[in-house]
């Protein structure tokens, strides 16, 4: 009797110390993907919407030139925003269903970052494609 609660004792140590392990690597993979963006225009984090737009460089319409010669697609969203000190705009431009990210600098128009977003339900949908052409394999 001792030698399976030695065991049973053993699987669950050990299976906290994985749990811990892999919590541990799913924290350091989502500080990954803070962005650190540095834009041309470094800004206090209390001025107002105003002064936002009188210290950008360029307006939302040279943002959508910018976008337009980097990718077809429509511009469906643009806003002028404070990240951690820096001016950029951000932007989320519609090509074929596929929802992609910009992040351009506000002074000189450089596009900072370019992220394809993926929402949770279009993953949940990836996923239900893949079981059904698994489906369709084992027939």
């Amino acid at each position: 009797m001792k030698k399976n609660s030695y065991f049973v004792k053993s699987i669950i140590g050990l299976s906290l110390i994985g749990t811990v392990l892999l919590a541990n690597d799913i924290e350091i993979n989502d500080d990954k993907k803070e962005l650190d963006i540095k834009s041309s225009i470094q800004i206090k984090g209390d001025i107002s919407e105003l002064e936002e737009k009188i210290s950008a460089k360029i307006d939302a319409s040279d943002v959508i030139k910018i976008i337009k010669k980097e990718q077809n697609g429509k511009v469906i969203n643009i806003d002028l925003e404070n990240e951690d000190g820096n001016l950029v705009y951000k932007a989320e431009v519609l090509n074929d269903k596929v929802l992609t990210d910009f992040i351009v600098d506000a002074g000189n128009g450089q596009i900072l970052n370019k992220q394809i977003d993926k929402s949770d339900d279009e993953h949940d949908r990836d996923e239900e494609d893949h079981d059904d052409e698994n489906e369709k394999d084992k027939k």
